[in-house]
């Protein structure tokens, strides 16, 4: 219930209770209409042109319609007591913003996710693209995805325009909202690796912001331009960050301000920096220091208590991943940390023979490009509800689509554990076209194959009597096993005959 309407319906007479719901009405249809105009979004004219009485609204979900891409919404804006004379509190929800360049990758997967949720109540998806046209043909038949008018962008130097134009139209379709609503910053390379009720849960469970915090050394640092022995201090966070109603409000309310962040930051100018430290992009920087205002601290100052901000206090001298991350990206070692849930799940993806993730570069973070069994299981087990960089053409390690691997093993409440698959009726000794014998071994749908040879080592996954694999040169090739079961037929023709003595 927000702060103190409860008191105020209870100390009305019902005739002025009435008049002060229509009032309410009147001025949040003002406000709303106002908003909607400020964000591209166009109210339409309520039949009778005039508010409706009280007693008409809904008393759980009332709303204002609203036009987005030629489609009818409702938003939450009104509300009537209920018998009790008491406001029934909004069903807080998440607001998926998706910054996107023309689609949503794996629609048919974000789509499955979404099907345990109730859009407009439990939910709201808002796309922000590069290619507004592109956005709206590839998004056409998919009517839980609300494409916004696309406003300038830049990479690395103006993301933030986009990510704020989200915010406000998110705002603006939330209505009157729940303090406990959660607005998601996500990419269009982006899965949820959680069911959509378990995600909703933990997000709206509180009413503070989630950031995830660069390890200390990423922080941009400027001497104080007053001269006194203060340093000017930006914690650097992941893009994709969790911002609380409150924020959300906030960061539309400052939308114009600290656009020339980057340098005041002095970001990026190698003269200034010091390794790695001051560099990085506006979009992030910006929602923090906005925010929390620039910060003032003094060399010896190692905790920064900050309001509705979860995993806090800040650390000056942590090293590791600080606040709270929501959507697990492998990075290398200085933006990473070294002991933290993000290394410790990056392992685990690294050892999964089932998994191709190509590692990380000093300006790009890792890309998944297939997923194996124990990867499934351990994004399911760790407490990120979302995973990036997902290739557009990843798999799954086995014979289920990646669609079918999500639905199954991630999205499937409560957690079902996945049944073991037998190994493939391959695994041995086989001998290569060198006449070096080669190991083939098999685990959880993922195979293994090594020889004599430092480049006779692959991993990749198997199907049926067929594997796919990859070798550590990058070369990729396919063998179907005999029906027999005692030749391997490689794509290229060669063909390995299995070691059968000592068996």
């Amino acid at each position: 219930m927000a702060p103190g309407r409860g008191a105020f319906s209870r100390a009305l007479p019902t005739g002025l209770l009435e008049l002060a719901f229509l009032l309410l009405a009147l001025a949040q249809t003002e406000v709303a209409a106002g908003s909607l105009r400020r964000s591209g979004l166009r109210p339409l004219a309520h039949p009778s042109r005039e508010p409706p009485a009280p007693g008409a609204f809904n008393a759980f979900n009332a709303s204002v319609p609203v036009e987005v891409n030629s489609k009818v919404l409702h938003t939450r804006t009104w509300k009537e007591p209920n018998q009790a004379g008491v406001i029934p509190e909004v069903v807080p929800q998440i607001f998926l913003l998706f910054l996107a360049y023309s689609n949503i990758q794996h629609l048919a997967i974000w789509e499955s996710f979404l099907n345990d949720g109730v859009r407009g109540v439990e939910y709201t998806a808002v796309v922000h693209c590069k290619d507004e046209a592109g956005c709206r043909k590839n998004l056409e038949n998919s009517p839980r995805f609300l494409v916004i008018p696309s406003v300038a962008t830049s990479y690395c130097h103006d993301l933030v325009s986009g990510m704020n134009a989200l915010v406000k139209s998110a705002v603006v379709l939330g209505g009157i909202g729940s303090p406990n609503d959660k607005f998601v910053f996500v990419s269009d390379s982006t899965l949820p690796v959680k069911p959509f009720a378990y995600i909703r849960d933990q997000l709206t469970a509180d009413q503070a912001s989630d950031f995830c915090i660069f390890p200390r050394n990423e922080w941009a640092e400027v001497s104080d331009t007053h001269g006194h022995q203060l340093v000017k201090i930006a914690p650097k966070h992941h893009q994709w960050m969790v911002l609380s109603r409150k924020h959300a409000e906030l960061s539309a309310e400052r939308a114009s301000q600290n656009m020339d962040l980057m340098q005041q930051l002095q970001l990026n100018m190698h003269s200034t920096n010091a390794g790695w430290q001051n560099t990085g992009c506006l979009d992030e920087f910006w929602h923090f220091a906005t925010i929390y205002n620039s910060l003032l601290i003094k060399p010896d100052m190692s905790q920064i208590p900050l309001e509705d901000f979860n995993g806090g206090p800040l650390n000056t001298r942590d090293f590791e991943i600080q606040g709270r991350c929501n959507t697990f990206v492998e990075w290398v070692q200085r933006a990473a940390g070294i002991s933290n849930n993000i290394t410790h799940l990056a392992q685990a993806l690294t050892v999964d023979a089932g998994t191709d993730l190509a590692p990380a570069t000093q300006a790009r973070p890792g890309s998944i490009h297939r997923f194996g069994r124990a990867s499934l299981r351990a994004l399911r087990k760790s407490p990120f509800l979302f995973a990036r960089k997902v290739s557009e053409t990843a798999s799954f390690s086995g014979c289920e689509s990646l669609k079918e691997a999500f639905s199954a093993h991630v999205f499937r409440a409560p957690e079902h554990d996945m049944a073991s698959e037998e190994a493939w009726p391959g695994t041995g000794i086989w001998v290569d076209n060198q006449n070096s014998q080669v190991s083939i071994n098999s685990f959880e749908g993922a195979v293994r194959l090594g020889g004599e040879h430092k480049d006779m080592k692959a991993k990749g996954f198997y199907c049926g009597s067929r594997i796919e694999i990859t070798f550590n040169s990058g070369y990729k090739t396919s063998a179907v096993l005999s029906e027999d079961k005692m030749k391997l037929r490689w794509a290229n023709g060669v063909v390995w005959p299995r070691v059968t003595h000592g068996l």
